[in-house]
């Protein structure tokens, strides 16, 4: 091998182990997650495809995204997703809201990834849809606007606004930047004192647009404070909650539905509602848009991860 052909091959084994590198550092968003091949806006990503694009927001602890406090991590990380609860018979859309979350302006999700972990998903429910992160959207997709995060469930159907105060403690329940919280550590402090009323006295961190402050910081102290809870055996079984600005009816051709998933194990029993949900969504888009049925295996302890699967056999509807 000639001595230019030697420099030629070592540059390019640098640039690849350097581009290696900063994949597994903070720097790395939209370019860098698993994309959709082909300009086609609906074309679909493939099962192990999405697994993969799973694996990797879960593992992603970033505190933003490119290291920018006005890019907050959910753009580029964590896996946000709504369990669902469809009876035999009924019509309705699993991913349109309901009317409860018309009435109030915000639609309720959870936030999972290595850092912000829950064994057991909210209600006790198996099955649900995940988000694609706006960054990693196909781009076709709508940007849907997150308002307010809460470290744990914040029983929001109690509070005057999705992310507002409760009545009965208007001080400690409101947005956590009028609470004077601006922690996660002070966040704790009123969680740790306020037995038989945690989940009502906690506050929101604010993390909406509407503020005109960057959310990056608010949000990322809300994963922190999720991690605190994580490691307290009475907590980790019960879930965060991040609320999402209520969406128009039936945007389904649109809507960054990236997959259907239950909770894998026994006798797999969310494993039919999430087919007839994947049946349902293809037959509703108006360009037949395919979105696979993943199973989600929850962390059974604060020391273990999830874990996400795609099986062929279950999928009702074949790619």
């Amino acid at each position: 091998m000639s001595s230019l052909k030697a420099v030629s091959v070592k540059h390019i084994v640098q640039a690849v182990l350097i581009a290696m590198l900063l994949g597994c550092t903070q720097v790395d968003t939209r370019s860098t997650l698993p994309q959709i091949a082909g300009n086609n806006p609906h074309a679909a990503m493939t099962g192990p495809q999405v697994v993969e694009l799973l694996n990797t927001l879960y593992n992603r602890q970033f505190p933003n995204c490119d290291k920018n406090d006005n890019r907050p991590a959910f753009l580029c990380s964590g896996i946000i997703f709504r369990v669902t609860d469809k009876n035999p018979g009924d019509t309705h859309h699993v991913w349109n809201p309901s009317p409860t979350s018309v009435n109030n302006g915000g639609v309720s999700f959870s936030y999972l990834r290595a850092d912000s972990k829950f064994g057991r998903l909210a209600w006790g429910k198996g099955n649900g849809y995940m988000l694609y992160p706006i960054f990693g959207a196909p781009w076709d997709k709508v940007d849907l606007d997150v308002l307010c995060s809460f470290p744990i469930d914040g029983w929001t159907w109690n509070r005057t606004t999705p992310c507002g105060p409760y009545a009965s403690f208007p001080a400690t329940s409101q947005r956590c930047q009028s609470a004077g919280v601006a922690t996660a550590e002070q966040w704790k402090v009123v969680w740790d004192t306020s037995p038989g009323s945690q989940n009502l006295r906690q506050c929101g961190f604010d993390v909406s647009e509407a503020t005109g402050k960057p959310a990056g910081v608010p949000f990322y102290q809300s994963v922190r404070a999720r991690g605190m809870l994580s490691q307290m055996p009475a907590h980790f079984s019960e879930q965060n909650e991040i609320v999402i600005k209520t969406w128009p009816q039936n945007l389904q051709d649109t809507l960054p539905l990236m997959a259907f998933f239950f909770i894998a194990g026994g006798t797999n029993a969310g494993l039919a509602e999430a087919q007839g949900n994947q049946q349902d969504f293809y037959d509703s888009t108006t360009a037949r848009i395919w979105v696979p049925v993943i199973r989600l295996f929850p962390p059974s302890t604060p020391e273990t991860q999830a874990t996400f699967e795609y099986v062929e056999s279950d999928q009702l509807v074949k790619p």
